[in-house]
């Protein structure tokens, strides 16, 4: 599938989000092409889908026609092959650059690996993209081809992995959105702002608002070294015969003002077995980690103070089987009506309060029952589209099978099927596992998914997690459509 506009956007405002609040080099955990860094887990993203059209304001750089935009490194006519709409790496004769320098910038190229596999690790479909000449995002096949974490397809080389493999097969064209944002230096030269990247490869983020250490090196990582303000993008030679097609480049403005950061409250409480504190531990540091103010709470009475709620974008509810006021429930419905989003999971949001009906219709569903306890059970991902579970398979979970009680109206994207062994009269039963939804102007992202904290060790679950947070906040996605009145 191409990239929808919408997703493109979300990329961006990840992008400029999450960057915004981290300014600082980070302390790098492991050594430079360390063999031990764990891969990545390996997602299908689906077929490839035509050229994406650019966006308005959109600078062309490549339109398969010919490369009167770029140039060799020493400034002379780049000798890369133009064939059916394409070009294609000419081996030997040297990377090439734009003729124009760029700063912060949205840059979308699409390439291919060639389609006659040869060699393995590094010397199989090698490239690069460069921003600024200096900071790399790796062209590599990884289909089926193991190498080094920090130097596979879709990593700033020599520094951080992909969040997840999702490269098509050789010959198939893929796509990178990136978001850059250049250093900043001052009038002596030294670092005020390290370099920040977002990456979508097929239109998955694999790289969230990454803080560079530094340029890209072999085997190294370099310190920054004070350069232009704007520098030209590169492409590798790298001996191997890549594909590229429709490369354009959008350029950032009003770098210098700080985004807005977005606000999360998490409330946890309620009873100990769904391990509510550790599960707040997993996400409220990553949430941190894409650019929000979070706060902690472990009382209900947070949702008494109706003005400091309505000032926040997300609230993560991780509060199980517990009993709420008259006027925390209102505090709390009045906010999401308002416009603040709500996410949540397991009985931490869906089996919060029996008693409370209204409370029930807000979040669209409601627990009944989990037969067989513990076991084993597929989830089956039903929207291949939507930014929440794009790019994901269906999985395996050894945890609480949720029955419950659900709101025709929800957006589902991922659900799972009784298979009647533990109660043999819901056999064949498909229930929503995973659903969003609007109440009022805010958004409702939920999942039953989450028993206790390791159910997150399974990194769709996590992935889903995090991506509802982001979607309940409005950082990406659409609101859900508006259904049809039901008819007989």
């Amino acid at each position: 599938m191409p990239i929808k506009t919408s997703l493109a956007f979300s990329v961006v405002i990840l992008g400029l989000i999450g960057f915004a609040a981290a300014q600082t080099i980070p302390k790098m955990e492991w050594a430079v092409h360390d063999p031990n860094r764990p891969l990545p887990t390996v997602l299908d993203p689906g077929p490839a889908g035509p050229p994406v059209v650019p966006p308005p304001g959109a600078i062309v750089l490549f339109d398969g026609k010919d490369l009167s935009q770029w140039a060799d490194a020493k400034g002379n006519p780049a000798r890369w092959k133009i064939e059916k709409g394409y070009m294609e790496v000419a081996a030997g004769t040297g990377s090439i650059q734009t003729k124009q320098g760029f700063c912060d910038c949205h840059l979308h190229v699409e390439w291919a690996a060639p389609i006659v596999v040869k060699g393995e690790g590094q010397e199989r479909g090698n490239s690069g993209v460069f921003l600024m000449n200096l900071y790399e995002v790796q062209v590599l096949d990884c289909y089926d081809n193991k190498t080094y974490a920090d130097g596979m397809t879709a990593a700033i080389y020599g520094q951080y992995p992909p969040a997840f493999n999702v490269c098509r097969k050789p010959g198939e064209w893929q796509t990178y959105d990136i978001i850059f944002h250049a250093p900043r230096f001052d009038k002596d030269n030294k670092l005020l702002r390290p370099a920040g990247m977002t990456v979508s490869h097929n239109g998955i983020v694999v790289q969230n608002s990454a803080i560079l250490t530094g340029p890209t090196a072999h085997k190294m990582r370099p310190p920054y070294a004070a350069h232009a303000d704007k520098l030209p993008i590169s492409l590798q030679d790298h001996g191997t015969p890549v594909r590229f097609r429709n490369i354009w480049i959008k350029e950032l403005i009003n770098d210098q003002a700080p985004a807005k950061k977005k606000k999360a409250l998490f409330v946890w409480g309620g009873w100990e077995g769904h391990e509510p504190k550790p599960c707040v531990d997993i996400f409220a540091p990553w949430l941190k980690d894409q650019g929000f103010d979070v706060e902690i709470s472990d009382t209900l009475d947070s949702y008494l103070d109706a003005e400091k709620l309505k000032s926040l974008d997300l609230i993560v509810q991780v509060f199980t089987m517990a009993n709420i006021t008259q006027q925390q429930e209102k505090g709390l419905e009045d906010a999401v009506k308002s416009g603040v989003g709500m996410a949540g999971w397991h009985g931490g949001m869906a089996d919060a309060f029996r008693s409370n009906v209204e409370y029930e219709f807000m979040v669209g569903g409601q627990w009944v029952a989990h037969p067989g306890g513990v076991i084993d059970y597929e989830v089956n991902v039903t929207n291949h589209d939507d930014p929440i579970t794009k790019g994901l398979a269906d999985f395996k979970m050894h945890s609480e099978q949720y029955y419950m009680q659900v709101d025709p109206q929800n957006d589902v994207l991922a659900t799972t099927t009784f298979s009647g062994q533990y109660a043999p009269w819901i056999k064949g039963s498909v229930m929503p596992v995973v659903w969003k939804k609007l109440y009022g102007k805010g958004r409702i992202f939920y999942t039953s998914l989450g028993h206790v904290a390791a159910d997150f060790d399974v990194p769709q679950a996590r992935e889903i997690v995090k991506r509802g947070l982001l979607w309940a906040a409005r950082v990406s996605g659409d609101d859900p459509p508006l259904r049809a009145p039901f008819k007989k």
